[in-house]
């Protein structure tokens, strides 16, 4: 079959003998990237991050499937399916030159790849690709979609810049509002709808030039039972969890498959399933390569991709080297990534890559669009989250005398914390359901192979509330089954009645988990932890409860465990960017700093982000990873300044950070 569509008629016919600009984009490849000077490839880090192991059961990838022939497959779809809207659209539409970007480029890392890619023949293809999806029927209308970047607040995690990234192909916005406005009202609704359920509609991995053994490599994992990695080296039971909803058809076929499909975003959860508190687990201890370097491992980055698609609930999936791709396609209801061949787009034919990446958009516009009702319907059905948010305790607690009690609340949570050598921590919010949890010790604590039902705490990790300069902070709560299997303690029989009833309340009290997954951010975590310390040490009230501090095996991550301040002022803010306070919140405020300052600590960042307000209304600062215990007597007062004009309305999250930084050397900080 010809590489490039039918023989069609065009509003404006070129010179005989001539190509078309339809021609000339179908039959378009790609100039040749090349290193102009032999240099070592930068050492890659480990593409996952830790949350990338706690997917749902339902939704890890189980198997790969090579198909040779599947992006022929997907270029034949694109020409029977919509022949004649292609045939029906100007010639103009394909203009383009998509050799512009490559011209004097000798830079061949990942983002230099990346950016070319957008610059060249993205934006074009996308225009055309969701013309013939939303609108086949009116050819002189342009793209119903336009290609933009990742918005701030969904920006992909970068890898390893000068290896691979993590990075968007498509994503969902508006078009121009003139164009928008010749738009019917049907096809603005489709516009419409996409825009709000679903913003992503691809997924890429984009590797430097080097890492072409990475892509050749995926070929090994036909076959196979994908070997999904767990966040932790854990030996124990997973809890199983049924497949999700089968969803819409698609209108081309594959070889040996049914085609690939997408699931609802329903995700039944069975909290019957549970891994039983009377299990014992083994602790494993992980094999590193020679120097604590990372070596490329194609499974890894498989995984890392599929964990992407994932989250933004998209099919499908580029991995992309430069010279050559690979494309994938996640077939939910198998948990299969069915993966082409390796395809050197310098110079492959029938298709060209100017036809298979038009293709490839085409397909990923209808697939979310034929999604659409099932999405909605959906979403008005009352989903079962995969954990419920523990209810409040019985019993609230008076503003007047609220201080005294929280403090002896908090002291017990702490005391219970620290009985268990283990802090088991499972998330299950979203698409995360820990088939395994995370494993927390106390640092510098000797390390058995087991330990037994009584010796470890669970904890479910329920909520992410956000993320800051040390790691992402969650909503935590203990799990109720662990109180009835409480170590036993050394005491009198009354003090152990008393404390029992007390601990019974704990599962029913939310804290927070402060993770910081890499060594720099541990670093200064353990800064914090010294800060925290140090000022209950002062006996300063109006901070969070420092509960416990624990450490990952064989890892560089931290985690610190604070008792719940509420929520940040920041989210109260108004348009003209205003906060009310009461006039108690003021004068806790100020007195509040005051006592920070007479402790000798410099907070550093005071903004309204950093200060939790509870139901109350008590207020309380926090994040203290840049305080400092070296502040200058200028800085007190600037500190102190800026507090002033924050509670007088003033907006000061903007401020430059005040004073120098004072963060420690790892091992400083010990927890609880």
């Amino acid at each position: 079959m010809s590489n490039s569509p039918r023989s069609s008629s065009y509003s404006s016919s070129p010179e005989p003998g001539a190509r078309t600009h339809r021609e000339k984009f179908f039959d378009f490849n790609p100039p040749p990237l090349i290193r102009p000077r032999p240099r070592p490839v930068p050492v890659p880090s480990a593409p996952l991050h830790f949350l990338d192991s706690h997917l749902s059961e339902s939704l890890i990838l189980k198997h790969v499937e090579v198909l040779p022939s599947m992006h022929v497959e997907l270029f034949h779809g694109l020409v029977d399916s919509f022949s004649e809207a292609l045939d029906a659209r100007s010639d103009s539409l394909f203009q383009i030159d998509g050799s512009l970007p490559y011209r004097n480029s000798k830079r061949t890392d990942a983002i230099s790849i990346r950016n070319m890619r957008e610059l060249g023949i993205e934006m074009p293809l996308t225009r055309i690709a969701s013309s013939l999806v939303v609108h086949p029927s009116q050819p002189r209308l342009g793209g119903a979609l336009s290609w933009s970047g990742a918005p701030r607040d969904t920006r992909p995690y970068i890898i390893d810049q000068p290896y691979a990234s993590q990075d968007i192909a498509l994503y969902v916005s508006r078009p121009h509002p003139e164009e928008y406005g010749r738009f019917s009202a049907k096809n603005r609704d489709i516009v419409e709808r996409l825009y709000r359920h679903t913003r992503q509609l691809t997924s890429s991995m984009v590797f430097c030039t080097d890492a072409l053994p990475v892509l050749e490599d995926m070929s090994r994992l036909h076959g196979m039972k994908f070997p999904w990695r767990l966040d932790c080296q854990y030996s124990g039971a997973s809890r199983p969890r049924s497949p999700p909803p089968d969803a819409s058809d698609v209108p081309w076929t594959l070889p040996k498959v049914e085609g690939p499909r997408r699931s609802s975003r329903v995700r039944a959860h069975d909290a019957s399933r549970r891994i039983p508190v009377s299990q014992d687990i083994g602790v494993l201890t992980p094999s590193r390569d020679e120097g604590g370097e990372y070596t490329p491992v194609c499974e890894d980055y498989v995984q890392k991709a599929w964990v992407t698609a994932v989250k933004v609930d998209a099919t499908f999936i580029i991995f992309d080297c430069g010279n050559f791709i690979r494309i994938g396609i996640r077939h939910r209801e198998r948990q299969t990534l069915l993966l082409s061949s390796l395809i050197d787009i310098r110079s492959c034919k029938d298709p060209a890559y100017g036809g298979l990446w038009t293709a490839f958009h085409v397909f990923a516009i209808a697939d979310a669009v034929q999604r659409l009702p099932l999405i909605e319907n959906s979403l008005l059905t009352k989903r079962k989250s995969t954990f419920d948010e523990p209810r409040r305790p019985s019993k609230r607690l008076k503003p007047d005398d609220g201080a005294a009690d929280m403090s002896s609340i908090d002291k017990t949570m702490a005391a219970y914390m620290d009985k268990f050598p283990v802090l088991a921590i499972f998330f299950r919010f979203d698409h995360l359901d820990s088939p395994a949890p995370r494993l927390l010790f106390k640092p510098d604590a000797e390390h058995r192979s087991h330990y037994g039902p009584t010796q470890y705490l669970k904890i479910i990790a329920y909520k992410r509330l956000g993320a800051g300069a040390v790691g992402d902070v969650y909503q935590a709560v203990i799990e109720p089954d662990n109180i009835s299997n409480t170590p036993k303690a050394s005491s009198k029989t009354s003090k152990k009645k008393a404390a029992k009833g007390s601990e019974k309340d704990l599962t029913h009290r939310p804290f927070v988990l402060k993770i910081a997954p890499t060594d720099a951010r541990a670093r200064r975590l353990q800064h914090e932890v010294c800060i925290y310390r140090h000022l209950h040490d002062a006996g300063v009230s109006g901070i969070p409860s420092l509960l416990s501090y624990r450490e990952a095996l064989n890892s560089d991550m931290r985690v610190l465990m604070l008792s719940d301040a509420g929520r940040p002022l920041g989210q109260r803010m108004d348009s003209e960017r205003k906060i009310e306070l009461s006039p108690k919140a003021r004068v806790e405020l100020k007195s509040i700093l005051t006592a920070i300052h007479e402790a000798g600590v410099l907070h550093r960042d005071v903004r309204s982000w950093n200060i939790m307000e509870d139901d109350s209304g008590r207020v309380r600062f926090t994040d203290f990873d840049r305080s400092s215990l070296r502040g200058k007597p200028e800085d007190y007062q600037a500190e102190q300044e800026r507090l002033d004009r924050f509670v007088e309305g003033e907006y000061v999250d903007k401020g430059d950070i005040i004073g120098e930084d004072d963060v420690r050397r790892p091992g400083a900080a010990r927890g609880p």
